[in-house]
């Protein structure tokens, strides 16, 4: 997946959910929209952990502290799309 394509809300869930499922042995039926991290079973440590992956997948400047056990699902989706909207203006691709 490269910057300057900007996927779907719903392209965004699903490569959340196949990170939490694959990386973080979260069962796929947990990750709706309406889980939070915590009610998942995320720590600080797999936040970060997480962020580093979307990172590295989405090839956009996610931060440590992006994420926090109190985030849902939705909020996330919604927080990687503008990053990929600000990261895509930013490198002149809007």
């Amino acid at each position: 997946m490269t910057a300057s394509v900007h996927p779907s809300a719903e392209q965004l869930q699903d490569q959340l959910r196949s990170e939490l499922v694959t990386r973080f042995g979260v069962e796929d039926a947990e990750v709706t929209p309406e889980m939070t991290f915590g009610e998942l079973g995320l720590d600080s440590l797999a936040l970060v952990e997480l962020s580093d992956v979307l990172q590295s997948v989405l090839e956009i400047p996610i931060a440590d502290d992006d994420f926090n056990g109190e985030q849902k699902i939705a909020e996330v989706v919604t927080l990687l799309q503008d990053k990929l909207v600000e990261h895509a203006g930013a490198q002149g691709q809007v």
